[in-house]
């Protein structure tokens, strides 16, 4: 597990107080609501209230009268019209909704997605395409705002190009006939963090001039899901738009999201924005990640149920077919740290293979720092090119690390938290050392886990679910609340679906609590029966045969005694160290010959294993501190063959044949030397 600095929010209860009096608002909520910022009447009002809130004027997005006068001129005079948009879950909505409301106008249009092997955005083979199927306008949902020199490229074919999208622009905008983008800085909008879906959904509002209440029937749900998926910010309109979709989907589903739940096997469970985010968005994005995101946009726009529920199964197959593609590529990056162990300590990991799947690598990178708690790239080399998808952690962005190496990149794009780049094959290594080089020129951040409030166990009830559901819609911006649980000792560990999962059993004092963490087994999870934990955990509702109950999920597990500052301070000196760089740190951080036989008397008094270093140091009893020379030491002992790490992290002692010198070790040689 990653070594995460964990920070609890502040709350002002008196306020909290007065809004729950003020507004009839469940005390509970309040309390977390005002620990997320949300301090004021107005803010209040907004967050909890949205729909009494109407929607912002359409017009108010920059040049939406332009797109509003071509679109309809077209649809007048019958003129062709091509919707182009993105093969990601925002952009399969977007696509659905402008094409549903062109129809439910007579419109003469076709639509187009790209294949993600021919990658984002207009491209000039894309409008020679537009341009065979007679079009004549282009609407653009979910991208287009770089594409100048297509732009001008489509008008001398004598096109015209409307484009909404919700991407950060560049230096130029492209000369089109409007360039709608709530990002521009002469956009007067009121609210403008909507998903490229809801820029789609404006521009409906202001070809349809009003109306907006039978528009909001007819689209939120799309909406919704496109809104979700893209990870916006869930405040302001957002908040309105997928609070109003999630309702229109429980009421009145279109075939194709009833087919994907139903497929799923998800009719029966609590339907909300979790369920959009890890039900219904996979299963669009896994189509236009395996194969041809057409599909989704088929199963989008299907009516008929027979149809769609067929659609639907061939989604689910995509959706199982990138999960276990995920999990290949996922374990040879974890195999080739295990090979390269060295890299363990480097602070931005870079895994790199032949013809990994172009389409999942971006996810193996994001589950790969959240085990590690480190930045990634995961790179693909096909041929004469390698690409790689990366996923960062809060505080380091890695578009400036990117930038930092641009010499040794062909390309590269993207921002703080998310990016993409292409290297030559030869080229990777020095990348690698390159990255790794800027990263250790600056502070590098931990990754923070979040705990909205402190919890008792014994208040863990059914009424906190129903403060948590007065906080729905939880996404970007804001997310399901997570809840502290301090000093709770692990009195059992149980497997479940046959230790793909396990069920950890708790108690404090007269509390007892249940817990289940998910994707990982028994063997994996370093923590051994015994231990005092402090958990990070979401509660959800657990409903069977009619009676409700409270499952508690863990996100997150430390060693209670291991909760200051001081073991982040020696988990980033021990990295420093096995990096070769230099460091002013106290000569104790290097483990002498008495600590390391100290660690290896107590490894094989633990029976001659343990199940992490973090273990070892609670056992040893001697705090966070002496992390660093702990896991200095077991690095010695497996460079001498007295110790080995297993496939699960764990440590073990091995049969001594020899006796050993400590002074052989270069582990210890190479931590003296940055000592000087």
């Amino acid at each position: 597990m990653s070594v995460k600095q964990w920070i609890v929010a502040d709350c002002d209860k008196d306020l909290a107080a007065h809004f729950a009096q003020k507004y009839s608002l469940n005390p509970f909520a309040a309390l977390l609501a005002v620990s997320r910022g949300v301090r004021t009447d107005e803010q209040i009002l907004s967050f909890f209230f949205p729909e009494n809130e109407p929607l912002s004027d359409p017009f108010a997005l920059r040049d939406m009268d332009k797109a509003a006068s071509r679109i309809n001129e077209a649809i007048d005079r019958f003129e062709r019209i091509a919707v182009f948009g993105d093969y990601d879950a925002d952009g399969v909505t977007a696509t659905a909704l402008l094409s549903a409301y062109l129809s439910m106008r007579e419109a003469n249009f076709f639509y187009l997605l790209p294949e993600r092997t021919e990658g984002y955005g207009l491209n000039n083979a894309v409008i020679d395409r537009l341009h065979e199927g007679g079009a004549k306008l282009i609407i653009t949902v979910d991208n287009g705002i770089n594409a100048v020199e297509e732009t001008a490229y489509a008008r001398s074919l004598g096109i015209d190009v409307v484009i909404t999208d919700h991407h950060h622009l560049g230096d130029v905008l492209p000369d089109a006939a409007a360039v709608v983008n709530p990002h521009r800085d002469d956009c007067g909008a009121p609210f403008r963090e909507l998903a490229g879906v809801g820029v789609a959904f404006k521009l409906v509002c202001a070809l349809e001039g009003g109306e907006e209440e039978a528009l909001l029937d007819e689209f939120a749900d799309l909406v919704a899901i496109g809104t979700v998926a893209d990870v916006v910010p869930l405040t302001g309109e957002n908040r309105t738009l997928v609070r109003r979709g999630i309702r229109n989907i429980l009421r009145e589903p279109r075939p194709g999201i009833y087919a994907m739940r139903e497929s799923a096997g998800n009719l029966e469970k609590p339907f909300n924005s979790t369920t959009v985010a890890y039900t219904l968005s996979p299963r669009l994005n896994a189509v236009g990640r395996m194969g041809s995101a057409m599909r989704a946009l088929d199963v989008l726009l299907c009516e008929d149920a027979d149809r769609a529920a067929e659609l639907a199964r061939v989604m689910e197959r995509s959706n199982a077919e990138r999960q276990q593609t995920e999990l290949d590529i996922f374990e040879k990056a974890e195999a080739q740290l295990r090979q390269h162990p060295d890299r363990m300590a480097d602070p931005v990991l870079v895994c790199s293979g032949d013809n990994w799947h172009p389409g999942v690598i971006g996810i193996v990178a994001s589950r790969m720092v959240e085990k590690y708690g480190k930045p990634c790239l995961i790179l693909s080399s096909v041929g004469e090119i390698t690409r790689g998808s990366g996923r960062s952690i809060e505080g380091f962005s890695l578009y400036d690390a990117l930038k930092a190496c641009e010499d040794l990149l062909e390309q590269f794009g993207g921002h703080t938290l998310a990016a993409g780049m292409s290297v030559k094959p030869e080229n990777i290594d020095a990348f690698r050392e390159a990255i790794n080089r800027y990263a250790r020129g600056i502070e590098m951040p931990f990754p923070v886990q979040h705990i909205d409030m402190r919890l008792n166990p014994r208040s863990v009830s059914t009424e906190i679910l129903d403060a948590l559901h007065a906080l729905e819609p939880f996404g970007a911006s804001n997310p399901k609340p997570v809840f502290g649980l301090y000093g709770m000792r692990l009195d059992s560990i149980t497997p479940l679906s046959g230790g793909k999962h396990i069920r950890l059993g708790l108690s404090k004092r007269d509390a007892r609590i249940s817990a289940v963490r998910f994707g990982i087994s028994p063997e994996e999870f370093p923590f051994p029966v015994g231990s005092t934990v402090d958990l990070a955990a979401t509660l959800d509702a657990n409903v069977f045969q009619g009676e409700t109950r409270v499952n508690i999920l863990v996100r997150n597990v430390r060693f209670s005694a291991l909760a200051d500052d001081s073991y982040l301070h020696a988990v980033r000196t021990y990295e420093n160290i096995r990096c070769g760089a230099h460091t002013d740190a106290s000569p104790d951080c290097v483990p002498d010959r008495a600590f390391i036989a100290d660690v290896y008397k107590t490894l094989r008094a633990m029976g001659g294993a343990c199940r992490s270093a973090d273990a070892l140091c609670v056992q040893l009893g001697r705090g966070g501190a002496a992390i660093c020379p702990i896991r200095l030491a077991l690095d010695a002992l497996c460079e001498l063959h007295l110790c080995e790490t297993t496939a699960d992290g764990s440590f073990r002692l091995t049969a001594v044949k020899a006796k050993v010198n400590l002074e052989d070790s270069s582990v210890l040689q190479n931590a003296r030397k940055c000592l000087q």
